[in-house]
This record gives C-alpha cells, sequence and structure tokens, in this order.
C-alpha cells in the first residue's frame, strides 16, 4: 500500500511539472521609442519585418522604419482608392495592403491588394496591385491576416452566402476563394452571434512551416492549426472562453509571432493597471491592458513568462525577432507611448517578485501620465463646450442650442461599425419618444460624411449631426475613446454624467438621472 502511495504521490509530482512547461519567468524594463510628433498622435496597426504602420485619428496611414530607440521619419501613405486597410507580410517580407471598402457597400468588400517590396513606399513603380472586386462575398472583419503563398491569404471573416465559415483562403492573383470547413461549436449563441463574437476583429498568424494561430478579438481565446485541402485541423487550444450571449468579456489577448515563437500579452486591467473585475464586463472597456507576456512554440508549449514594467493594449515583434515592442494608450494620454524590451537574453534578466512589478508598472504609468496627461478635457460637473456641427442637408447647428430651453440635452457619440450602437437605437428611440417633453437628444456621427448621409444606422427621431471631421476635436475635448458614449447635460448647461456603452440598464439609468433618482 505504502509503495503503491509513493508511486501514485511522484505520478501526481510529475504530473504537476509537466503541466507547468515554463523555462522561466523573468522581468523586463522597457525604454520609450521617440518618434516624430509633428503628425500629431499615431497608433500603431501593424509591423513588417521593421518597418510600422500607424494610424492617425483623421484615419491616415503613417509608415516608418523602426529601431529601439526612434521610429524614423514617418511618412504618410497614400493609397489611391484607399478606403478600410489591413496590413500583413508576404512570404518573401514585403508589406501587403489589404483595401476593403466600407462594410454598408452592397458592391463587394474587398478591394485590392498591393505588395510593396522592402516596404518601399518612396518607390511605386515596384508596388504590385491585384484587382480584388469580382472577389464580393467575404465581409473581411479580421485585422490581421496571413500570407499562404505568394499569391494566397488566409483570413477570417463572414461569408456572406454561406455563413458557417470562419477561415477562407483568397487566392489574389485570380482572384478566387476557397472556404474552408470550420465553425466554432457554440450552443448557446446563433449564428450571427458566433460571427460577431468570432470574427470581428480576430487575426491569424503563421509560422512559416504551415502552422497557423488564430486569436479571437472578442475574448481570450485562441489556437494553433494547420490546414489539409478545405479542412482545418485544430493543433492545440491555448485558451479558450464560452460565451454568454449579452455579456462582456473581461480578457482578452494581444499576439505577435515568428517562426520560432507565439507571445501573448494578456490583458485583464484596466488603463491604471487595476485587475478588473466581474461588475465591469457590464461597461466595454476600449483600452483593456496588460504587461504579463506568455511565450509558446508552435507546438502550443509555453516556454516562458515575461512580465514588462508598463501597462499597455498591443505588442508587436522586431524582424530579427530580439525586441519586443508594446504599445500604450488609455483614457488619461493623448499621445500613445511606445516601449522596446529587449528579448535576446532572457536569462540574463533579474528574477522579480508581483508586489515589486506592480509598484514598478505604478510608478512607470504615473510618469507616463505626468509627461502626457490631458489637461484640458471636460468631466462631469464641467460646463459642456459648443462645437459646429451640421445636419444632413448641410445646416449648421451648434451642441448648446437646447441649454436654457428647460431640457436635459443627451449627447451620444456614435458611428456606423459599432455593434452596440445598432444595438441601443429602438431603445434609444422609445426612450426619446416617452420623453421628448424633457430630453433633447443629439448624435454626434463620427463617419465620414459620405457614409453617414446614407444613413447606415436607420431614421430617427432626433438630431443626428456631423462635423465633417470625424468629430476629432470634440472627442478630444470630451474625452470619447468609444461609442457609444453618452454624456447627459442639466438645463444650465453643466455635464451631470458621462456613460461610456450600451446595455440593458442603461435607459434606467439615464431615466433616473434626468428624474432627479440619481
Amino acid at each position: 500500500m505504502k509503495k503503491n502511495l509513493f508511486w501514485i504521490l511522484l505520478s501526481v509530482l510529475f504530473c504537476a511539472c509537466s503541466e507547468q512547461n515554463v523555462d522561466g519567468e523573468y522581468f523586463l524594463r522597457g525604454q520609450e521609442v521617440k518618434y516624430d510628433s509633428a503628425n500629431g498622435d499615431l497608433w500603431p496597426e501593424y509591423m513588417s519585418g521593421d518597418v510600422m504602420v500607424a494610424r492617425s485619428p483623421d484615419m491616415n496611414h503613417f509608415i516608418g522604419k523602426i529601431a529601439k530607440d526612434e521610429w524614423q521619419n514617418p511618412e504618410k501613405l497614400n493609397m489611391e482608392e484607399a478606403d478600410g486597410l489591413f496590413f500583413s507580410q508576404g512570404n518573401s517580407g514585403e508589406l501587403l495592403i489589404l483595401n476593403h471598402a466600407s462594410r454598408e457597400k452592397e458592391s463587394g468588400n474587398l478591394l485590392s491588394l498591393t505588395k510593396v517590396p522592402d516596404a518601399d513606399i518612396r518607390n511605386r513603380t515596384k508596388w504590385e496591385k491585384y484587382d480584388l472586386k469580382q472577389v464580393p462575398d467575404i465581409i473581411y472583419l479580421s485585422s490581421s491576416y496571413a500570407a499562404m503563398s505568394d499569391t494566397t491569404i488566409l483570413v477570417s471573416g463572414l461569408v456572406r452566402d454561406d455563413i458557417k465559415h470562419l477561415f477562407s483562403i483568397i487566392d489574389f492573383k485570380n482572384q478566387s476563394v476557397k472556404h474552408l470547413d470550420y465553425w466554432p461549436e457554440n450552443s448557446v449563441l446563433s449564428d450571427m452571434d458566433i460571427w460577431y463574437c468570432y470574427c470581428l476583429n480576430s487575426s491569424i498568424l503563421e509560422n512559416g512551416k504551415g502552422r497557423f494561430l488564430y486569436k479571437n478579438g472578442s475574448a481570450k481565446d485562441a489556437f494553433i492549426f494547420s490546414i489539409e485541402g478545405t479542412h482545418v485541423n485544430v493543433l492545440d487550444t491555448l485558451y479558450s472562453y464560452s460565451y454568454t450571449p449579452g455579456k462582456f468579456t473581461i480578457e482578452r489577448l494581444s499576439c505577435c509571432a515568428n517562426s520560432d515563437r507565439i507571445y501573448m500579452l494578456t490583458l485583464d486591467s484596466n488603463n491604471k493597471g487595476e485587475k478588473l473585475k466581474e461588475s465591469d464586463t457590464q461597461e466595454p472597456h476600449l483600452y483593456i491592458s496588460g504587461n504579463t507576456v506568455e511565450v509558446y512554440d508552435w507546438d502550443g508549449v509555453k516556454q516562458e513568462v515575461i512580465h514588462l514594467d508598463n501597462y499597455a493594449q498591443r505588442i508587436m515583434l522586431s524582424g530579427d525577432g530580439k525586441t519586443l515592442y508594446l504599445f500604450a494608450q488609455t483614457d488619461e494620454i493623448i499621445k500613445p507611448a511606445i516601449f522596446s524590451y529587449d528579448i535576446s537574453n532572457l536569462k540574463d534578466n533579474p528574477m522579480i517578485d508581483s508586489v515589486e512589478i506592480e509598484e514598478i508598472c505604478k510608478a512607470n504609468l504615473k510618469k507616463t501620465l505626468k509627461k502626457y496627461g490631458k489637461k484640458d478635457f471636460l468631466k462631469e460637473g464641467d460646463r459642456m463646450a459648443d462645437f459646429e456641427l451640421y445636419d444632413y442637408n448641410d445646416k449648421p447647428h451648434h451642441l448648446n442650442e437646447f441649454i436654457g430651453k428647460g431640457k436635459y440635452t443627451i449627447l451620444e457619440f456614435s458611428q456606423y461599425g459599432c455593434g452596440p450602437c445598432h444595438a441601443a437605437r429602438p431603445h434609444l428611440e422609445k426612450f426619446y419618444k416617452q420623453n421628448k417633453d424633457k430630453v433633447e437628444m443629439i448624435t454626434i456621427s463620427e463617419d465620414k460624411v459620405s457614409e453617414w448621409k446614407k444613413k447606415p444606422l436607420g431614421e430617427v427621431s432626433w438630431h443626428e449631426w456631423n462635423d465633417h471631421n470625424l468629430a476629432i476635436d470634440i472627442k478630444k475635448k470630451y474625452d470619447v475613446h468609444g461609442t457609444p458614449t453618452f454624456f447627459i447635460i442639466n438645463p444650465e448647461g453643466k455635464i451631470i454624467k458621462k456613460l461610456v456603452g450600451f446595455n440593458e440598464g442603461r435607459i434606467d439609468e439615464i431615466n433616473d438621472i434626468i428624474s432627479g433618482k440619481k
């Protein structure tokens, strides 16, 4: 009996050690990367080798070489027929630019794919452009895609006429598409819910050796797979999440990879580095942050855990795989911050306990806020700021039109690509019709004028205005970072409440505020 107990305990110990599979746990200190601020606030979107692509608030893209301490001379990427751009790296290291149409356009969504050799934006004579207008049946929604060959890419997105396909292979040379036989199994979600949860802002990475990584954009959910014909073989599940309809998830992922390693930044904290709680799931957090990177090989075995000295939302990897870049943008920071970390010799870095890591991160965040902190944005209790906007007939209006007339004013920041904005419309319509005697509502559109005038969000009874400039200045002044965001303004013009996101209890909350119960 004692002998059997010994082997049982040894077996349990062996299993526990086998599950760990981590060579080490390390702490890294980063350095801030400088870049030309003359181009305004730039939000990094993709890295191809040592070239970084970033987006400005007015939806222009900039591209330039990045080193450990500097992003060198970013230049504006002027794309013909540019609508929405997604980026990837080709098999030979070239930058791939996938141009897709706005989602409301009926004539297909993929416009073109452009190869930029060596990411050289100056020599357009070397660019190769492929028309994709004859491939209209994929509503492309993944934020990154993978090159499978010199002429094919792998994307995740909704197939317009045959919804139950998560992955598709596009031959951009021959304008053909092959849908793969894979669809997530989830008994509690409808097909459209699965599309929203699994496709929106998802990512696909590859190792150049026939293995791919799918990362969900809506939850902590990722797996490694290979492809045989039209069949998807799931080789290892790194993270999994069971969805509950109507409930926001707390944890997300950001990822990057090369041929040897997969790097996963786990996002589970707010912008101050405080762990989110279950109650926080009622609000969609645009900038969910993290500072812990879990490193896997392409067999799905965890190799290391890296703790960084800053909180952020996105990671990217240099072309030689020796530098990890961390990109941070928080509600308190106007200019996004970029940090670089040397990962070439992890074992040379000091071990450090979690309490000390937390203190260092908070101290760094405090320095960053002091350096880039906003000093001129509105808070609850402040008087509203006025801006000129235009209705559908281009007639000018002012945000303070209804101040001093005995009614509350509700400002809603909204845009077409926002799912919760669509979901909120019928509830807001009912609320407004019942309260027109004491409330005025203004929706401030963040969309391009041409798209906004098509009224893709549908007709409503209240006021819908656009400033013809993507509401950039208005959003900065009102400190808006996601849609929908609501501001409740009393009859005298004072902001009494800011509400981010829309959930089932939002209408009751607004009712309580305007009736004096809150």
